[in-house]
């Protein structure tokens, strides 16, 4: 019983939605959509997997929909240049730079986390649309961004392995590493982690940088879907990131979670938008149920943390 009782709730939501969805739902199972289903859902694991690193230590970051648009507008920028590698390297530059600026507006200068994050995503946005002049522009036709999309290794594509690696990535880093404890401690409480020694301002700044090599990794995957630079790429990645953390069981006031909650928030995520696109409903319909989702999978978070501590009680 104990256990089960150390699974994530969520866990056990999404496997339940899954038989639901899969029975139900016409051209779930079939093999283009789960196919469809794992490349939707690489690139929001990339997403979240960084969102929970800042969410941990009290952070959160509304700029990656910017800075997925910074990635794929300087990549097809510098493309006839640097040749793919070359400019994705230069993209993935740029958007740890802006990772760094706010780390160090969060983490140093102690700048509030949300009105950061959110003057950086305006910044940037208005930025890319400059660098191109508001109008997507198409790649070199000498340059060939899909080999990343397009490769494969045991079956499973190149993205799907990025989302892998930076799941096991993550995993291992917060559990095993000094840098996650100290992350831990920094979200669970910033007064005691300074007078236990811990250097607050650079877990801060190090868990943005992250964030944002994990951000890079997904607009790698978008720009080599899309083949072009696109200013307004994926203004809603934010949203469906944090939405995909507390769904997963992540609480926004930090200090706790990991990547297994990222990852089973993103499956449920991506699983109910898949089966209301099948089920062709209004995209009004479709916004209103994927809210409902979203707030009762917290209200259930919540339901439970209210039970355990109840328990507690009793117990004492």
């Amino acid at each position: 019983m104990r256990s089960f009782e150390r699974v994530p709730p969520a866990l056990w939501v999404g496997l339940v939605l899954l038989v639901i969805c899969w029975i139900a739902v016409p051209r779930f199972g079939t093999a283009s959509n789960l196919a469809n289903l794992s490349r939707v859902a690489s690139i929001l694991l990339l997403a979240s997997l960084g969102q929970t690193l800042v969410i941990i230590v009290r952070g959160i970051d509304f700029s990656i929909g910017s800075a997925v648009a910074l990635f794929s507008v300087t990549a097809v920028m510098t493309g006839a240049q640097y040749g793919t590698g070359g400019a994705f390297v230069l993209a993935t530059l740029a958007v740890l730079a802006l990772g760094l600026t706010n780390g160090v507006l969060i983490g140093v200068m102690q700048a509030p986390p949300f009105l950061v994050t959110l003057g950086s995503m305006i910044a940037v946005h208005g930025l890319c649309g400059a660098m191109v002049g508001g109008m997507p522009l198409d790649a070199p036709a000498d340059i060939d961004f899909s080999t990343l999309v397009q490769a494969s290794w045991l079956g499973l594509s190149a993205p799907l392995w990025m989302a892998l690696g930076g799941f096991m990535l993550v995993g291992v880093m917060l559990r095993f590493t000094r840098f996650g404890r100290e992350c831990f401690a920094l979200g669970s409480n910033e007064a005691a982690a300074q007078l236990a020694g811990i250097p607050v301002r650079r877990r801060v700044v190090g868990a943005y940088l992250l964030n944002a090599l994990l951000v890079a990794a997904a607009g790698a995957v978008l720009t080599s879907r899309l083949g072009s630079g696109q200013p307004n790429l994926y203004p809603g990645l934010p949203f469906e990131a944090i939405a995909a953390c507390a769904i997963g069981g992540v609480p926004l006031a930090g200090g706790k979670g990991g990547a297994l909650h990222a990852l089973i928030g993103v499956v449920i995520l991506t699983i109910v938008v898949n089966a209301l696109v099948l089920l062709n409903l209004p995209s009004l319909v479709q916004n209103m149920l994927l809210g409902v989702v979203i707030v009762g999978a917290v209200l259930a978070r919540q339901a439970g943390t209210a039970t355990r501590r109840f328990r507690v009680f009793r117990a004492a």
